[in-house]
């Protein structure tokens, strides 16, 4: 049965579509907060060392006379990690210019400015200095948790169903992020930030194709590009919740307390209607249509039936991630979204760490950088009623690839500039990742839609995990480097976005078939398409087949 069909009996988009929507966004509000917390929970306050005989416990970070003697000045980064040697290492109970050399060794101890931040991570753990590189493993080890959410939750979700990840995933996000707060050293924080991440994708990327399988082709825009909303606000909250709470551990415990919302979710939310007709799921799709049409004002017509099951000899979809290769025409496609994927994740987050190092408070640039994604998503959005996705995704990623080219060759003294062209870029990006998700929904069919979105979650991941070494790793050979590298690739990203089809006006596909047929003149014929079924479930090459 084709599900726009259905829509046209239960409502396109009424009170029971919007019920759904604003369950979906909290999972969407969470991620914001929960995958870029560790901005401000393992953020670097400024530091130097800890000198004995000039430091005392009530040492603050600026009101120090000495620092000119006792650390050295010159050599960048030194006034953080090494202190001067003293002329007697056995009297240590003056602080004066003659009781210090120019010679310098490693400090083990800092004194920790605390005008924005009381208390985070790496003052707590000491993660400075040679062991500065540990706080970038946490950022990467969180993004692995959600790489692993995309492998898994994808292909379960296909096969189980959408509303069951919403029973067996809040309990443990909010016992992991409640935990984070009582993390006694820093192995167990990176653990539990892990398994966080983990819950916090896989809600994500499961309410996500919900909530879009809840609405007909003709009201699919707006609802899709407002979730990617939601994302932002999480942001703005988290960037909130950090301002007022400049502890790390009452923030991880302040951070948990809206998870309580999702956990009664299951009994909430309905199964994906399109899911269960696609699964033969006839009765449990009836109950759910009478439902919606109640909500929504509607009734079924007298003459609407379900069958109550599958014919017999039927044969059962068997769809595969293999499928999304079976073919060359669905294999480019998949391949040319995954790199999409990719490059949206490595630019977002790239520019999103490159915001960080932005002369100014902490967190009023990080309320800039994420406030500015909300009006790019609306003007988008817009924009898709008049062009298409496939323009539009186009656009956004030519215009950040050359927004980030100039800021690579600007010189250093157009500061000004250079943030402003980066802010331009991050909000290009930020249009175009939400586009993204949309379009790759639209583009895979029903029995593959989580499984595809999954896949290409998987290549963001890789995106993300690369970001923070192009960011900032790359940046040690030249300066200009890294917006080098972001523009170049959202430039090919752009063109090769138009090799993908225009899904504007175009219903879900619900098979191979169907979304074999999008972007064709012809459709193909039923021998071919058999084909294809045949091949694919003759496959045993994928590890989530």
């Amino acid at each position: 049965m084709d599900i726009d069909e259905v829509f046209k009996h239960i409502g396109p988009f009424g009170k029971y579509q919007f019920y759904v929507y604003a369950l979906g966004w909290v999972p969407s509000i969470m991620s914001g907060v929960h995958q870029l917390a560790n901005v401000f929970m393992t953020a670097t306050p400024k530091h130097r060392c800890y000198v004995n005989g000039c430091d005392s416990d009530s040492s603050s970070y600026n009101n120090a006379s000495w620092t000119s003697f006792a650390l050295p000045q010159q050599p960048q980064g030194k006034l953080q990690c090494y202190a001067n040697d003293r002329i007697n290492e056995t009297e240590k109970d003056t602080c004066l210019p003659s009781d210090f050399v120019n010679s310098t060794h490693m400090c083990d101890q800092w004194v920790w400015d605390q005008s924005e931040f009381h208390s985070t991570v790496v003052s707590e753990f000491d993660l400075v200095c040679e062991s500065g590189w540990l706080t970038s493993l946490s950022q990467s080890v969180l993004m692995v948790g959600v790489l692993i959410a995309a492998l898994l939750v994808g292909s379960l979700t296909d096969k189980y169903g959408r509303r069951l990840a919403f029973l067996v995933i809040p309990p443990l996000y909010l016992a992991s992020t409640l935990a984070t707060a009582f993390s006694q050293n820093y192995a167990t924080f990176v653990v539990l930030r892990f398994v966080a991440a983990f819950c916090s994708s896989a809600l994500f990327q499961t309410s996500y194709v919900l909530c879009i399988e809840f609405v007909a082709s003709s009201h699919r825009l707006w609802g899709v590009q407002l979730y990617q909303f939601a994302f932002s606000i999480g942001e703005c909250f988290l960037a909130l919740a950090a301002f007022c709470i400049r502890d790390w551990r009452m923030l991880a415990i302040a951070l948990s307390i809206p998870v309580t919302i999702m956990l009664p979710f299951y009994w909430l939310l309905p199964e994906s209607l399109s899911w269960c007709l696609t699964n033969h799921r006839h009765d449990e799709a009836f109950k759910i249509m009478k439902r919606v049409a109640k909500w929504n004002g509607r009734s079924l017509p007298d003459d609407f039936v379900m069958p109550p099951s599958s014919p017999s000899g039927a044969k059962k979809d068997k769809s595969s991630i293999c499928h999304l290769f079976i073919s060359l025409r669905m294999g480019l496609r998949t391949i040319n979204l995954s790199f999409n994927w990719l490059v949206n994740a490595l630019v977002y987050y790239g520019l999103s760490l490159s915001a960080g190092r932005l002369a100014g408070n902490t967190y009023v640039n990080f309320a800039a950088m994420s406030l500015v994604e909300m009006p790019a998503v609306l003007l988008c959005t817009a924009a898709l009623h008049w062009i298409g996705r496939r323009k539009v995704l186009s656009t956004l990623m030519l215009l950040a690839g050359i927004f980030c080219t100039v800021v690579a060759f600007l010189p250093e003294d157009m500061a000004v500039l250079k943030m402003g062209l980066a802010t331009l870029g991050k909000s290009s990006i930020a249009g175009s990742f939400a586009l993204v998700y949309m379009y790759s929904a639209e583009i895979y069919p029903t029995s593959l839609r989580n499984t595809g979105i999954g896949l290409g979650s998987v290549a963001a991941r890789f995106g993300s995990i690369a970001a923070p070494f192009v960011a900032s790793d790359l940046g040690k050979f030249h300066p200009a480097l890294p917006m080098m590298v972001f523009g170049g690739m959202s430039l090919v990203a752009g063109l090769l976005t138009f090799a993908l089809p225009e899904t504007k006006g175009q219903k879900l596909p619900q098979t191979l078939e169907e979304a074999e047929k999008l972007g064709t003149s012809s459709p193909m014929d039923e021998e071919e398409c058999e084909r294809l079924v045949d091949a694919a479930g003759d496959s045993r090459d994928s590890p989530w087949a």
